[in-house]
């Protein structure tokens, strides 16, 4: 046997089909091109030399979560004749938020819509529905569908008023928030999280309080005030660990992990990255094992072991194309453009960070926007494109300037004067 397998075929097979198309559209030399770019078989990589934690993350089996949905599908077959409906619809909003966790977001999408479904026309369960079709506009944010997510998040909204629902309403403005910082409009994120107080400020709500002191971290964090950023880490990492809630334990410890990225720390935040991923593995938070490896690349980057950053790089990826989280597959490719151009692999490293930056772009993402215009800016500063450098770091100027982060802004020219 010569080790040729039925994926080793199949992947054989779609590199025929994408040769093909391109001979359609592009010259020979196009086509040889990026043939040899990104069609070429790449190298298995050899894990003896890496050390012995990283080798075990990087061997993480991503498949282990497929048998979730089967046990899913049963249970709530199950569970459908057997439970009292509110009941039932109790099972199924857990279930959904399960899955979003596990980052089986298509299982989540039909959960919900099946809530819906069950509830629909039903004043007594309205505040089921307000519930699922929340998640359903948390879903759709995760996977970047903003026209979806705004669209059912305003739904929501509109039955937790209808039924003086404050903690449903301050859900949205939390979700709100999120988004408006993943756009990078720091502004708006900031308004809605204080909105979204001021709707629990009358209601003991330690859960809702400490998902909020998460995101007013996330904003200091990219406003450069890191010490108010880790005091509200803090403050909410010891009310979730009084709740023993392992999914915002995961979620603080990589915030952290990224303020200490922030301060170049690089040796702690690898050690809150790695305990994200301890107990990301060992609960199936697939989403979150992603996010911590697509750090741990770019710390790797940093140090200049592009051997090991490359391997979280491509573990990352594959993780967060399985549960379609597009904000991240943009941010690997600018991680990916980087490792291109240490290698002196410059045209590579000019297509990837394009791709990531016309990504970011189409995501409205304009935070990982700019970052990866200040790699294209140093990129092309290497390579003696003047303008093209002075352009790509006017752009991520600007926005630093917009959103008054004087930290970055900074960065940015001590970056441009070297």
């Amino acid at each position: 046997m010569n080790g040729w397998t039925a994926v080793d075929s199949l992947n054989e097979k779609r590199k025929i089909l994408i040769e093909d198309i391109l001979k359609r559209f592009f010259s020979k030399y196009e086509v040889k091109q990026f043939s040899e770019n990104f069609l070429a078989q790449k190298y298995k990589l050899k894990l003896s030399g890496i050390k012995s934690l990283d080798k075990e993350q990087i061997e993480y089996d991503i498949k282990q979560n497929s048998k979730i949905n089967a046990q899913i599908d049963l249970l709530i077959t199950y569970a459908e004749t057997r439970l009292p409906k509110e009941k039932f619809l109790e099972l199924l909003l857990l279930l959904g938020q399960y899955s979003i966790t596990y980052g089986e977001f298509f299982t989540a999408i039909d959960i919900h819509e099946k809530i819906v479904k069950e509830t629909k026309g039903l004043e007594e369960f309205t505040n089921f529905t307000a519930s699922a079709i929340l998640a359903l506009g948390e879903i759709y944010s995760r996977q970047a569908l903003w026209d979806l997510s705004f669209k059912y998040i305003k739904q929501a909204y509109d039955m937790y008023e209808k039924t003086n629902d404050p903690k449903g309403c301050a859900s949205c403005e939390n979700l709100l928030g999120t988004i408006y910082g993943d756009f990078g409009d720091l502004k708006s994120a900031r308004d809605h999280f204080e909105k979204s107080l001021g709707w629990l400020e009358n209601v003991p709500d330690t859960y809702q309080k400490g998902k909020l002191e998460i995101n007013l971290g996330i904003i200091n964090n990219m406003l450069g005030d890191y010490e108010a950023a880790l005091s509200y880490y803090r403050r909410s990492l010891v009310n979730f660990e009084k709740l023993r809630d392992l999914k915002r334990i995961v979620e603080i410890r990589h915030n952290i992990g990224m303020l200490y990225t922030k301060k170049r720390q690089l040796s702690l935040a690898i050690k809150e990255f790695d305990r994200c991923i301890s107990i990301a593995m060992q609960t199936g938070y697939l989403s979150s094992v992603g996010l911590a490896y697509l750090s741990k690349a770019y710390i790797y980057t940093e140090q200049k072991d592009f051997y090991v950053a490359e391997a979280f790089a491509d573990k990352a990826l594959d993780i967060c194309r399985k549960i379609n989280d597009k904000l991240s597959v943009a941010d690997l490719y600018k991680i990916k453009g980087v490792i291109f151009k240490h290698q002196k692999k410059y045209t590579m490293a000019e297509d990837y960070l394009l791709t990531s930056l016309r990504l970011n772009k189409e995501l409205k993402n304009q935070l990982n926007e700019s970052e990866t215009a200040v790699e294209l800016g140093k990129l092309y500063k290497e390579l003696n494109r003047t303008e093209d450098s002075a352009r790509y770091f006017k752009i991520a100027l600007k926005y630093y300037k917009k959103i008054n982060s004087s930290v970055e802004t900074e960065r940015v020219k001590e970056i441009i004067q070297v």
